[in-house]
């Protein structure tokens, strides 16, 4: 039935982007070839992904997201969208075996007909929703997270609201509701205490005393206005790990260069006695430890601070995040009614870190950059400036650029310039983040809160052939 509705495939058209990648996962493109996967790896109409012993998270065109856990094969059937309902837009995929956890786009929310993933016993149709699904042994589970979900076959439909699951075993037989769950693993966690910083003094504990010695002395759940204490409060020794779950930006620099990722849903943990935290999703696992009290910012729709750790057991430098629920497409798309651009101006900021293939070489002042943004959502318009300062330079990043209707991310490649006649870039500023399609760009950022309140934007470039300045900027209309 699905194959009937799929008009022509074009040839080697574009789907999404490889999000994130672990393991030894694979690609099998249309014509039969098999490639690795990396980060930011295109994917296209025809592939099937095997993740085999890793995970894949990936970002299609309209905004939707999958993420894969480990033995999952998924095909991309067909995969389209123009940025408008023209009557061009599908989202056909099948889970062949494996599981995921998908996040639908605007295809989802706007033309629901049109967004179906085919499994061997059932297909399953939403209406603008999230949802994980497992099939293993000829058996399907389907659990809803947000929204409605129909399962369907030769036996008939079953619909599940939030909270509910759908079970079937074969093609002719009936789904129907059960009260089994559809569960993704998380990342395992690290095994080993990871080394924080490199080149310093390590105690017994292996955390750089520097970092012991500047530790934050409150909790991020605190910080974040979770908790019951105002921030800066003393955290209680014996207080239990508490958890938030909340969309995440990360940024720094590794010894490979510097590392951007936009990830949702995922777990945000602290530990109040040793001001150990670790950020969880299906695909990575992040430990922190916080670095200054003084450079952490929270209101009621977002977080930002600066940390240092690893990721899935590879050290980091120090890395700036910012937490905070992403804006849902369909309140983005209520945003478009509105007749005058949008004004955001810099709320905080983390200190700008130089960096040097992962070791962290000087930092400026937190709460220093100063600049905004204008959105026009009407006719997804952007532009921005901003003025980062590190020392006696003032960098300054400007740019302009078009957002896809629905979705709360942006990134640009702008220009960047910095005062005393430019010396500052008078041996080359590059962009070194990576946008949804693996682009350079100078600033990635994403629209945080039910009516996009804040904006959160982290900026990465490269100061000549070795350094790169880093940072996270925290923006409000």
């Amino acid at each position: 039935m699905i194959a009937l509705m799929l008009p022509p495939l074009a040839e080697a058209q574009s789907a999404g982007t490889i999000l994130f990648k672990s393991g030894n996962a694979i690609i099998t493109r249309a014509d039969q070839s098999v490639h690795p996967i990396f980060q930011h790896d295109a994917v296209l109409n025809g592939d099937t992904i095997d993740t085999k012993d890793g995970r894949v998270q990936i970002g299609f065109i309209d905004g939707g997201k999958i993420s894969l856990q480990p033995e999952t094969i998924y095909k991309i059937n067909q995969y389209s969208f123009s940025g408008a309902q023209d009557g061009t837009e599908y989202a056909f995929t099948e889970l062949i075996k494996g599981g995921l956890r998908a996040v639908s786009g605007l295809i989802g929310h706007q033309t629901p007909d049109r967004y179906q993933l085919a499994t061997p016993v059932a297909t399953i149709g939403i209406r603008g929703t999230q949802f994980t699904a497992i099939f293993l042994g000829n058996k399907l589970v389907m659990t809803t997270q947000q929204g409605s979900v129909d399962v369907c076959n030769a036996g008939g439909c079953r619909n599940a609201i939030a909270g509910q699951s759908i079970s079937t075993s074969s093609k002719q037989s009936q789904p129907q509701h059960t009260h089994e769950t559809a569960n993704i693993s998380t990342a395992p966690p690290s095994v080993s205490k990871p080394v924080y910083v490199q080149a310093e003094h390590l105690g017994k504990d292996r955390i750089s005393a520097v970092v012991t010695d500047s530790v934050m002395q409150a909790s991020l759940t605190d910080l974040s206005g979770t908790g019951n204490n105002p921030p800066g409060t003393p955290p209680d020794p014996n207080a239990p790990t508490t958890n938030t779950q909340t969309d995440i930006l990360l940024s720094g620099i590794m010894q490979q260069g510097a590392v951007n990722y936009a990830l949702l849903d995922g777990t945000l943990a602290s530990n109040a006695n040793n001001n150990l935290s670790r950020y969880q999703t299906q695909d990575i696992d992040l430990q922190l430890i916080a670095a200054n009290l003084n450079d952490f910012y929270s209101d009621a729709f977002v977080s930002m601070g600066q940390v240092r750790g690893s990721i899935n057991n590879q050290n980091v430098g120090l890395l700036s995040y910012i937490a905070g629920d992403a804006t849902q497409p369909a309140n983005l798309l209520q945003l478009a009614n509105l007749n005058t651009p949008l004004q955001y101006n810099v709320l905080a900021s983390t200190a700008p870190v130089l960096g040097n293939q992962g070791r962290t070489v000087a930092i400026g002042t937190a709460n220093t950059v100063t600049g905004s943004l204008s959105v026009n959502f009407a006719t997804y318009a952007y532009s921005y400036g901003l003025n980062i300062p590190l020392g006696p330079l003032t960098y300054t990043l400007a740019g302009n650029n078009t957002l896809t209707a629905g979705s709360a991310e942006f990134a640009n490649n702008g220009s960047i310039t910095s005062n005393f006649n430019n010396i500052g870039c008078i041996a080359g500023c590059n962009g070194v983040m990576r946008d949804a399609s693996g682009n350079l760009a100078t600033i990635v950022g994403r629209f945080i809160g039910p009516a996009a309140e804040r904006a959160g934007i982290q900026y990465g470039f490269n100061i000549g052939q070795t350094h790169a300045l880093t940072g996270s900027i925290v923006l409000g209309r």
